[in-house]
């Protein structure tokens, strides 16, 4: 090797080692941190209304698929059970014509599933399917546990969906305010 050759590459070799440490500690940019979002909870898909000293509780929630909705609950002076109406269903999927209607409610957990048969009635003047005769205590127990409540009409179509979150507090309030024990049947 010659000498220049020799002085080339140990001077390239001197700027690369100068260099290196200068180079190094630049920072360079990086893409921004991820914000990570706070959790934010979810409210609770039941709404619960509780009038003590009337001994009634009023829970209420809309459908999944956002229109229809359910009022119910219960009231000490009247039969223990579970009592309520929908109302806003755009499906056209259950009778109108005052006449009662059989439909199934099933209420489902992750394996599970509990079946109730229900009786519907229109009522024009209000617009809403009410429940015509109270649901056994017995359903509080399904309900609170459960993920989805279905309802499904005779002709075995499913006229609404409702997410149960929130429910196992709406039945606590019933249970307490409207005097239902936890193992009515």
């Amino acid at each position: 090797m010659t000498r220049a050759d020799t002085s080339t590459r140990a001077a390239a070799l001197l700027l690369v080692v100068t260099l290196a440490p200068s180079a190094a500690a630049q920072q360079t940019p990086s893409a921004p941190a991820a914000q990570v979002a706070p959790a934010i909870e979810a409210p609770p898909a039941w709404t619960v209304s509780a009038n003590e000293a009337g001994g009634a509780v009023e829970i209420a929630a809309t459908a999944k698929e956002g229109t229809a909705q359910f009022v119910g609950g219960c009231s000490k002076s009247n039969d223990p059970g579970f009592v309520g109406a929908f109302s806003n269903d755009q499906g056209g999927k259950l009778r109108t014509d005052g006449q009662i209607e059989q439909v199934a409610f099933y209420v489902r957990g992750a394996e599970w599933q509990d079946f109730y048969s229900v009786r519907l009635q229109y009522s024009p003047a209000s617009k809403s399917w009410k429940i015509a005769k109270p649901l056994s205590p017995v359903f509080l127990n399904s309900f609170s546990r459960g993920g989805t409540l279905a309802v499904v009409n005779s002709r075995n179509e499913e006229v609404f969906a409702f997410d149960l979150t929130g429910s196992t507090a709406a039945v606590r309030t019933m249970r307490a305010v409207c005097g239902i024990p936890a193992g009515a049947i």
